[in-house]
């Protein structure tokens, strides 16, 4: 495939000396200018209006082009609507740039390919804002597609988000939504790129950004999300290295200030001296005594070995903890069996 820069260097070889230069301008095409003008900018250098300088970008995108629609350029622009038609004729604008830059081996910029797909009239664009990341587009039928399923799949994740937050990778719940609007699997999973009501967190879950459990930004959150995944108890300062090495922000994460933050939230659990696990993952609070006596109460009487194990699926204690307990008389009593079990009413 022709080279980008020399496609646009022939594409705009017919233009007068004012239009390449506010062409040139306008889209950041020269190689030594360090960003482009606005059209007050340039209006000021040709002493005229900022309009008249609109003007003068309109001719020279309508003359380049009337030499794309004569040919020029053919290969490149035949390649950028296969490739648009792949993706549903909607693309999220970094993920284009990417993948056309491998394709024509060249550094294509989001100012060239702006200058490209404008003057060839085939595809419009879409600027970033507060729901949406910049994109192109084709037609209005493709958008409206998008922004369907987009709907579609938040209000289901709204909806289901236990469900999803439970599988192994949220974005598992995706297929059997795209395939029900009649779509390929890749063309919707695309479509969902352009939102931002839609992120992957730092272990790969999908799900919408929103959730804490997605973009989670307070220590609370984050601590909460690194111990889910560590998938057993950890002390706090190694709670914090956990933190750290996800890189949720350039932020420094203080030891300290994570074991705080644990103490406020119910979602934790104290289960040994600095070490916390996650209340939803079985483990309770109290101490010894009130762990044994609870169990007791549950499970009827037992035998220390298995008294033990249940407790230890609490909390971390030591097992002589557990034993010395035992011997609360007043609390606990040892059957004729070998079983204990409690007073308390």
């Amino acid at each position: 495939m022709q080279g980008v820069d020399v496609l646009i260097s022939a594409l705009t070889a017919d233009l007068n000396s004012r239009q390449k230069d506010i062409l040139y301008k306008r889209f950041n095409l020269d190689a030594k200018a360090k960003g482009e003008l606005t059209l007050a900018e340039l209006g000021k250098k040709y002493g005229i209006t900022r309009e008249r300088v609109r003007q003068i970008e309109a001719t020279a995108l309508s003359s380049v082009g009337e030499k794309i629609a004569s040919g020029h350029g053919g290969e490149f622009f035949a390649y950028v609507k296969s490739y648009m038609d792949g993706f549903g004729n909607v693309r999220l604008e970094s993920a284009m740039l990417a993948d056309l830059k491998t394709e024509a081996k060249s550094d294509l910029k989001p100012l060239q390919l702006a200058l490209l797909l404008k003057a060839n009239d085939s595809f419009k664009y879409y600027g970033e804002d507060k729901d949406f990341y910049s994109f192109w587009y084709a037609d209005e039928k493709s958008l409206g597609d998008a922004r369907a399923l987009i709907g579609k799949v938040c209000s289901y994740f709204v909806s289901k988000k236990n469900e999803v937050l439970l599988a192994a990778k949220g974005n598992s719940s995706l297929p059997p939504l795209i395939q029900g609007s009649g779509m390929g699997e890749s063309v919707g999973v695309n479509y969902l790129t352009i939102s931002k009501k839609f992120g992957v967190n730092q272990y790969g879950d999908f799900g919408l950004t929103e959730w804490p459990e997605i973009c989670p930004k307070t220590i609370r959150d984050r601590a909460y999300l690194v111990l889910k995944n560590a998938e057993k108890p950890a002390h706090f300062r190694e709670i914090a290295t956990f933190i750290k090495e996800r890189k949720f922000d350039s932020k420094r994460v203080y030891a300290s200030t994570v074991h705080n933050e644990l103490i406020k939230d119910g979602r934790f659990v104290l289960v040994g001296r600095g070490i916390y696990a996650l209340a939803e993952q079985g483990y309770k609070p109290g101490t010894a005594r009130e762990v044994i006596s609870r169990i007791l109460k549950s499970s009827g009487p037992l035998e220390s070995g298995n008294l033990i194990k249940l407790v230890l699926k609490e909390r971390l204690f030591k097992e002589n903890t557990i034993l010395l307990n035992l011997q609360n008389r007043r609390l606990f009593k040892r059957m004729s069996d070998g079983r204990y079990h409690t007073n308390e009413a």
